[in-house]
């Protein structure tokens, strides 16, 4: 069963992975004027089309994500349940640059509780290796297929997690709020609302799960989930229609009461309440299809463990 094969740690982990990726059901709908005659509809399926085709890009791109444990009940708490902090809060922020469809080069500042705060480290990714540097200026080298499987904060500077979000925005609720400036730019403004049902095709679509999750063990998290909040904002401009601004908002609750209810738990395990967890990014894209180099770098010190990267 689910608890037995699977950690507490494994399963908030993976929570945190969704919050890059959404999903919803039913059909799409506008609404807002504009004086193109192009719909918001048609305005998303070229934007799909056109970033789909970049050769390279530049991102810039900023991450915060806040976790709350509510506990309930009076069990008296285990190690495994008192390890865990009523809350935390993560951020990244960073810039990189992207030539697919498998090479990307980015710096990035982390705070991860327990890790340390404003963590200075460079990643490459490329020839199915990832190389990161951490801030003492040493580089470490791990295997792209170790990682999969797990939920990698780093995934943030991934712009393909962002392109299954376009894809997916197309069966979700779309307001048109016709052109608007940013950063100088007159583009075309298209909010995205999904549903509360969109859990479902969230997890089906979630390519970072950690493999020990059958689809029983999806469909025991989608009963004790509750998403409560999941959006876009896509600033697209009207000529190439490349995405130049992608916002995300996530908010979903976690009844673990429900999730235990479901599976037998390990010997003396008495975590109860609600993991909450709210996220927030933005991603910019610019320099599209420009020239790019990437160079993986040399003597780096392979490493299976990522943790120990940010603890030297």
């Amino acid at each position: 069963m689910l608890i037995r094969r699977l950690s507490t740690s494994s399963l908030l982990a993976a929570l945190l992975g969704l919050t890059l990726l959404l999903s919803a059901c039913g059909g799409a709908s506008s609404s807002g004027s504009n004086s193109s005659t192009i719909t918001a509809g048609q305005v998303l399926q070229k934007a799909i089309a056109s970033m789909q085709k970049l050769k390279t890009v530049h991102m810039d791109f900023s991450v915060t994500e806040n976790l709350q444990m509510q506990s309930q009940g009076t069990a008296t708490p285990t190690s495994q349940s008192s390890a865990l902090p009523s809350n935390l809060a993560l951020s990244l922020q960073g810039s990189g640059d992207e030539i697919f469809p498998d090479q990307t080069s980015s710096q990035m500042k982390l705070s991860i509780p327990g890790v340390g705060t404003n963590l200075q480290l460079n990643e490459i990714v490329k020839d199915g290796k990832v190389y990161i540097q951490n801030k003492q200026g040493q580089w470490y080298v791990l295997d792209q297929s170790s990682l999969t499987g797990t939920s990698s904060f780093l995934e943030a500077a991934n712009s393909d997690q962002y392109s299954r979000l376009l894809t997916l925005a197309q069966k979700a609720q779309l307001t048109d709020h016709g052109d608007q400036s940013l950063h100088g730019q007159s583009l075309r403004h298209i909010s995205v609302t999904f549903g509360k049902d969109a859990l479902k095709d969230l997890l089906n679509s979630f390519e970072q799960l950690p493999s020990s999750l059958s689809q029983s063990n999806l469909q025991q998290i989608e009963q004790a989930t509750t998403l409560q909040q999941a959006g876009l904002e896509l600033w697209i401009d009207e000529q190439n229609f490349y995405v130049h601004e992608l916002g995300i908002t996530l908010k979903m609750d976690l009844d673990l009461n429900k999730l235990l209810q479901t599976t037998p738990t390990t010997s003396g395990s008495s975590l109860s309440g609600v993991f909450s967890t709210q996220t927030a990014a933005t991603v910019d894209y610019s320099k599209f299809n420009q020239p790019v180099t990437i160079n993986a770098p040399a003597n780096a010190t392979p490493t299976d463990n990522p943790l120990t990267i940010f603890q030297q």
